[in-house]
């Protein structure tokens, strides 16, 4: 690969720190939502609708933001974005009952979506590595976990959310914004869609089954003895992986980092059924992270390299993502009160090998592969 060029070098650190940022603010908020619905009084299938509610509601915005982000600039959704994301996260400390946390989350994810999409279209149009671009957002997580691990106090982690995602939208105001792409026609979503739908559809049912696993974790962690902190730890461990992973994934194969990515995660989602305590988990949740880097990053650089209108692609993209957080945490809710948090488990491996059977057997690589 071609070096950076020292433009490239600075957006890419600077436009990092906004992505490690947005990623501690996310994954604060996320990571106790489970345990906040059930001291509120929430049962597995209410948990199961706050995870809804926040994928719904960011999955229609980055649909849409990300379409008209190829008209009218990467920059605007970029802004507002931020700024609503920051105010958001700081609803969230008005959640008394279980019916304001779902309230407070539709918000979180609808402000979320709207920045998502556009953030990603632009580091890719600014020539920045992807894959190191988004080991930022894994190196946030980091951080975020641990600080849950050691705060514990859920409160204290919706402010530092606030006020951390209020930081990446000054440092938003510090870029200017690219000349508008020049497209061959109007960004149609469903042509944009058509054109990598294996690799939507594939994503689409692993996630599904990873989501519906994501709202019942930290319950069978508990279940195994495990208390918050070491769910914090294990929480940090996995986005770790990730954030060394991902920063050399975009010298291979995107086709053959996305494929293996996929078959990784079955292993992984089976192995969750199995753990018998803390060892088990931590080794699972460092599979976990290689897992997850080889497929976000792989899929990713084939849905951007694919052709224009880039914001409608990474919109889609992010769509099929929180599609699965809306429907995912409702099915792992109802599986885990049916069957149990193991059940969750192998229904996310069998979602694993269907997005295996939809992609890796018709998966078109290029006639040169990267060196």
């Amino acid at each position: 690969m071609a070096e950076l060029t020292n433009v490239q070098r600075r957006h890419l650190i600077l436009f990092g720190l906004i992505n490690f940022l947005l990623g501690f603010a996310v994954q604060g908020s996320i990571i106790f939502i489970p345990l906040l619905g059930t001291q509120l009084g929430a049962s597995d299938y209410q948990v199961g609708l706050v995870g809804t509610v926040y994928g719904a509601t960011f999955l229609v915005s980055s649909l849409f933001a990300g379409w008209q982000s190829d008209r009218l600039g990467r920059l605007l959704f970029i802004r507002w974005g931020l700024l609503l994301s920051s105010l958001a996260f700081a609803s969230q400390l008005l959640a008394q009952n279980v019916l304001l946390l779902i309230v407070v989350r539709g918000a979180v994810g609808f402000a979320l979506g709207i920045a998502t999409a556009a953030i990603i279209a632009y580091a890719f149009e600014s020539g920045i590595d992807m894959g190191k671009f988004s080991s930022y957002g894994s190196l946030g997580w980091i951080f975020s976990a641990l600080s849950a691990a050691l705060l514990k106090e859920i409160d204290i982690l919706f402010l530092i959310s606030f006020l951390v995602c209020l930081i990446a939208f000054f440092f938003s105001l510090a870029f200017h914004e690219k000349p508008a792409p020049r497209l061959s026609e109007r960004p149609n979503p469903w042509h944009v869609a058509r054109r990598n739908y294996r690799v939507y559809l594939a994503v689409t049912l692993r996630h599904l089954g990873a989501t519906a696993v994501w709202i019942i974790l930290p319950l069978y962690m508990v279940s195994l003895g495990l208390d918050e902190f070491w769910i914090g730890i294990l929480w940090g461990i996995n986005f770790a992986v990730q954030a060394v992973v991902m920063r050399f994934l975009e010298r291979f194969s995107e086709y053959k980092t996305f494929a293996f990515g996929q078959l990784l995660s079955i292993f992984v989602f089976v192995s969750f059924a199995y753990a018998q305590g803390l060892l088990s988990m931590l080794a699972i949740q460092v599979l976990l992270g290689v897992a997850w880097s080889c497929l976000y990053v792989g899929a990713l650089l084939i849905i951007m390299k694919s052709g224009e209108a880039r914001g409608t692609a990474s919109g889609i993209f992010q769509s099929t993502l929180n599609l699965c957080s809306a429907v995912g945490p409702f099915l792992g809710g109802i599986i885990a009160q049916g069957w149990g948090y193991r059940g969750v488990m192998f229904f996310a491996a069998a979602l694993g090998v269907a997005g295996m059977l939809v992609a890796v057997p018709k998966s078109q690589a290029p006639a040169a592969e990267k060196q």
